[in-house]
């Protein structure tokens, strides 16, 4: 199991066309073959800020996601745009509940 987890820094006005991007793929990337969990999130569009949260099942499953023609042309759009990104792969050995659950 893998977590992609991280913050992304685009200007400002790039958010909207940001925002319809992520809209117009999300239901594709959630259907592909290995993902958990996959959200990205403005969390301050007048700073330009962006979390992301994927869960993958595995390197592979990933790996194929970003060759899928979706991601290509939002990566085409929007990778260059970029002004700061912390976005990185976490390897996760297993889970458990919440503390008190």
């Amino acid at each position: 199991m893998i977590f992609v987890a991280g913050t992304m820094t685009l200007p400002p006005e790039d958010i909207p066309g940001f925002q319809r991007d992520v809209l117009a793929m999300i239901d594709k990337v959630r259907a592909e073959p290995g993902c958990h969990h996959y959200s990205i999130l403005v969390e301050d569009a007048g700073a330009g800020l962006v979390n992301v949260l994927e869960q993958w099942a595995d390197d592979a499953s990933f790996l194929t996601h970003l060759k899928r023609p979706w991601i290509l042309e939002f990566a085409g759009r929007h990778v260059h745009r970029l002004r700061a990104s912390t976005v990185r792969v976490f390897d996760i050995a297993g889970s458990r509940p919440l503390p008190g659950a």
